[in-house]
């Protein structure tokens, strides 16, 4: 990384945005070209028509992490509405074979349920895949009976809206998800030239504005000017020479540490019910950039 320094004898720090925060870096972009504006044409940095084409750049890839962002949020929630309406759906198909084939269990295979032989009992799927797995051959088995043969609950309508939607909302959030993905990598892309050219436009600046003195006056173009903090050797040329008694001092005794007990934490575990283990991997709620 190139660093330049300038004049020391002026007890101010230039402070850049930080690299790894995108967002703070098109603030700063977007407060230069700001005052770049109300600039003549004629003093305004060759930087500038530069930085309003980034800038450009990172409001619309900014605009369309948002979109993915808002896409995934809103097709994870209905994912989870229907979740709970596939998993009412199985059971109740489950219930209904149940009681049609009470001693012969392994004719609910033909509507996608596994039974178990020994027990007589039909097994209910416990993921997310398997539901749509046993619901899709619920549909295609219930499809090619006739009319009057099929089961009256759950309805062959219901379990088709529920099957269709449910894999049409995992697309829609995992597009939205890839959305949001592929947008935050383009905009650390165009962070990053932006960042360089703040440095490039800052050293202009100093150059041929300023006589290479870190001025307060840059705050003018959004950038962030402090006070440097004098060194320990800087603060003892300036503390006066006077010769005084030494003083004998007791020290007072250091308080007590008091150490806080540690918090008791207790394990937690579930019940291995099916609507816990429905979706493998939770939705996180990915607001902001990482």
């Amino acid at each position: 990384m190139l660093t330049n320094k300038f004049d020391n004898s002026v007890k101010l720090n230039l402070i850049y945005p930080d690299r790894d925060k995108p967002p703070d870096i098109a603030n700063t972009v977007q407060d230069v070209i700001t005052y770049e504006q109300s600039l003549p044409p004629e003093a305004q940095l060759p930087h500038t028509p530069i930085l309003i084409d980034l800038m450009q750049q990172w409001d619309e890839t900014d605009q369309m992490r948002s979109d993915g962002e808002s896409q995934r949020a809103v097709a994870a929630e209905r994912v989870h509405q229907l979740d709970r309406e596939i998993v009412a759906l199985v059971r109740h198909a489950r219930k209904t074979l149940d009681a049609t084939y009470p001693e012969s269990p392994s004719q609910a295979k033909a509507w996608g349920f596994e039974a178990k032989q020994s027990t007589k009992n039909i097994l209910l799927p416990q993921t997310r895949d398997e539901h749509l797995r046993v619901l899709r051959k619920y549909i295609l088995k219930e499809q090619s009976r006739p009319e009057a043969e099929r089961f009256a609950r759950p309805n062959l309508a219901d379990a088709i809206r529920v099957h269709d939607e449910l894999r049409a909302q995992l697309t829609l959030r995992q597009a939205g998800q890839n959305q949001r993905e592929k947008a935050v990598a383009a905009g650390y892309e165009i962070a990053a030239k932006m960042y360089n050219y703040l440095q490039s436009a800052a050293t202009h600046l100093l150059t041929f504005n300023f006589d290479f003195v870190v001025t307060v006056e840059l705050q003018n173009w959004g950038f962030n000017v402090t006070t440097r903090r004098s060194t320990s050797s800087e603060e003892k040329a300036e503390e006066p020479l006077v010769d005084a008694p030494a003083e004998t001092t007791t020290p007072e005794p250091a308080p007590e540490t008091i150490t806080p007990e540690a918090t008791p934490t207790n394990g937690t575990s579930t019940n291995g019910s099916t609507n816990g283990s429905l979706d493998l991997v939770p939705d996180e709620t990915l607001n902001g950039w990482e």
